[in-house]
Order: structure tokens, then C-alpha cells, then sequence
């Protein structure tokens, strides 16, 4: 910071050890002012982390032995017939609420030969049931590897979503599956992830404003900070002026005499 004209102009006519003092005083306030400058200009507003798009949705504390056995055969050793009954025993079992010894069925079935779409999507029902979370999802990501367009495994993915509470995420697949077939259930669930999603970005967008507003008013003291200082430098100075000005009045009467 330049010092004004007129404190200079003053500070000029000192003798040479007051003129050192106040020359010293001043470079001192100006350095805490350059120091506060400083810190003003590298405050910068932190970036807000986007929302992410990965549908991957596994429970990371699931442990291992929830996770069924997937297909891992090249089709030459597939038993089409042990499937087919494997899946016909699943379904009973499943549609009498059996989910249990229906997942050890279907588990057969994908064993037996490589699985469709649509009988991972109903293993991940079963999976879903029993709160297998993750691997319920995983059956829905593999599945929609084989069909993008499995509206059962989007919706089942959409469901597990919305009860680990990954609400953007659940709306994405259940707008996804109803867009591909409708269906009643399903356009609840939706409507309730729309619905937290809508509170979770008005909850974002509040902490994004209460956290600008601190961070306005910690510059704006800043800048405060600053400008008592420059004023502080000026008082200083002029003070400074008027107590050399009189020594050398006094002086000037003494030599008359």
C-alpha cells in the first residue's frame, strides 16, 4: 500500500530519527494490511460435489455369503431340462411365499444353464424378500446386461434403492421401468422417491446458501479488518505529523530567544 501523498509530504519534514520511527511504524501496519489482502484474495468458495449417476447400489457391509453363486459355465455342459424344473419348483414355491427354498431353486436353475433376463429378475424378488440387498441388485445388473429393457429388473433395482434410501437413484430406475411397462405399485414407489428427491435437493440448495452466507460474512469482516487498519495507518501517521510539528515549533522559539 502507497502511502498518501500528504502523510508523506509530513513525514518528510521530521529530522531523519523521527522520520525512521514513523517510516517504521507505517511499515509495519502496512505489512499486517498486505497479510490480511492476502488472505482475503486466496479464500476461495469450496465446490459443491455433484450428485452422483452410478446406479451400482451394494451394501458394502453385506457380507459375501449373502451373494448366491452366478452362472459360470461357456453353455457346453448347460442342462436346459434341469433348469426348466428347477425354475417351475422356484415359481410355486415363490408364489406361495416361500422365498427361501425358492431362491435355493432358482439358484439351481441358474447354475444349470446360462440364465435369461427375466430369471435373475425373479432370483432378485426372492433376494429382495429375504433383505439381501445387494445381491438383489447385483442379480438386476446382470440381468439388464442381457436386456436393458427389463422392466421387472429395473423396478426390483428401483425398490432396493429406494430402501437403502438412494432415493435419486431409485427414481432413475423406476421412471426407467414404468416408461417401459406401467405398473401401479411400482408408480408409488415412484411418486415417494420423487418426492425425497424434491426434499433432499431443497435440503442441498439450503446448506449450499446457509454455507454462502458464512462465507460472505467472514470476507466481509475481513475487509473490515482491513479497512481499520488503513485507517489506524492514517491516524498514526497524522499523529505522528502533529507532535513533530509542534517539537519543532518549541524548538524554533528557544533558538529566537
Amino acid at each position: 500500500m502507497t502511502t498518501p501523498s500528504n502523510v508523506a509530504e509530513a513525514i518528510s519534514k521530521l529530522d531523519a530519527s523521527d522520520q525512521d520511527a514513523v517510516n517504521g511504524y507505517i511499515d509495519g501496519l502496512q505489512s499486517k494490511i498486505s497479510d490480511l489482502e492476502s488472505e482475503l484474495r486466496e479464500f476461495k468458495p469450496e465446490e459443491s460435489p455433484q450428485d452422483s449417476t452410478s446406479s451400482a447400489v451394494a451394501d458394502e457391509g453385506e457380507e459375501d455369503a449373502d451373494m448366491p453363486p452366478m452362472y459360470s459355465g461357456d453353455g457346453s455342459s448347460d442342462d436346459f431340462d434341469k433348469a426348466t424344473e428347477a425354475k417351475m419348483a422356484a415359481s410355486d414355491l415363490k408364489s406361495s411365499g416361500n422365498y427361501a427354498e425358492a431362491l435355493e431353486k432358482y439358484t439351481e436353475a441358474v447354475l444349470a444353464a446360462e440364465p435369461s433376463a427375466l430369471l435373475l429378475a425373479n432370483r432378485a424378488t426372492c433376494l429382495f424378500k429375504l433383505g439381501k440387498y445387494a445381491a438383489a441388485a447385483r442379480d438386476c445388473d446382470a440381468a439388464l446386461s442381457r436386456n436393458p429393457d427389463s422392466a421387472k429388473s429395473l423396478r426390483i433395482r428401483g425398490e432396493v434403492n429406494l430402501k437403502l434410501e438412494k432415493y435419486h437413484e431409485a427414481r432413475k430406475d423406476l421412471s426407467a421401468s414404468q416408461a417401459i411397462d406401467w405398473d401401479s405399485e411400482a408408480g408409488q414407489m415412484l411418486k415417494e422417491a420423487t418426492t425425497k428427491c424434491a426434499e433432499m435437493d431443497a435440503a442441498k440448495v439450503k446448506e449450499r446458501n446457509d454455507e454462502e452466507e458464512k462465507k460472505q460474512e467472514k470476507l466481509r469482516k475481513k475487509a473490515e479488518e482491513i479497512r481499520k487498519a488503513q485507517e489506524e495507518a492514517k491516524r498514526e501517521a497524522e499523529e505522528e505529523k502533529r507532535k513533530s510539528s509542534g517539537g519543532m515549533g518549541g524548538m524554533g522559539g528557544i533558538g529566537g530567544m
